[in-house]
């Protein structure tokens, strides 16, 4: 398989993860030597995400759960929703639900040669990719920031997945020839109620 066929295949694995997060917690090695939680000034407490697996770590709210903690590390919500989806046109049976919840994932795999800038891997590889795999992907908004010392950008997109509309944000960016995204999604209904965990995860990301 080529490399841009992997990769295109990760991306969307990653999304779909995203998309059809359940709700189970699951154990891993915690970071050692670093605190595990920290109390906030405002009295708030935020939670470690991190393990052997990866080179970094970050801090996540105290009302969110760890769902996934290996190579690639998932938070989410106790919001969930159950959601139902379309039987194909042409098909007979019964629509399949299942719950999903509003989440972040983080993950770190190999850049792909010849991308500069994330605005260009983003431009000619993430963004195509996305419209390959799925329905009606709608740009909404983009954002420059910084996360761990590195230049990042945040692209914020909307998109259909077996009937139902999903608002995705996305931050991206490069350290040592690894691409890094952290990627926040809900439903359009929830998308604005835990938008802000995405920037707290960003601010308070750290390379070992």
């Amino acid at each position: 398989m080529k490399k841009t066929e992997k990769l295109k295949k990760i991306l969307c694995m990653i999304i779909m993860a995203a998309a059809f997060v359940l709700i189970f917690a699951s154990c891993a090695p915690e970071v050692s030597d670093i605190s595990t939680e920290l109390v906030k000034d405002d009295g708030s407490m935020v939670l470690l995400a991190g393990n052997s697996a990866v080179d970094f770590y970050f801090y996540y709210p105290e009302n969110w759960t760890i769902h996934r903690n290996d190579a690639m590390i998932i938070i989410q919500t106790n919001d969930t929703e159950t959601l139902e989806t379309d039987v194909p046109e042409g098909l007979s049976g019964e629509p399949l639900a299942y719950i999903t919840a509003p989440n972040i994932s983080a993950q770190v795999f190999s850049l792909l040669e010849g991308y500069a800038t994330v605005d260009d891997y983003w431009d000619n590889f993430a963004a195509p990719s996305l419209r390959q795999i799925f329905q009606d992907v709608e740009d909404d908004a983009s954002e420059e920031l910084t996360v761990g010392g590195a230049p990042a950008k945040k692209y914020t997109y909307t998109l259909s997945l077996s009937g139902m509309r999903y608002k995705i944000s996305q931050v991206i960016f490069f350290r040592q020839r690894q691409v890094y995204t952290l990627t926040y999604t809900a439903t359009e209904g929830k998308y604005d109620t835990y938008a802000g965990t995405l920037d707290a995860v960003a601010e308070s990301f750290v390379f070992k």
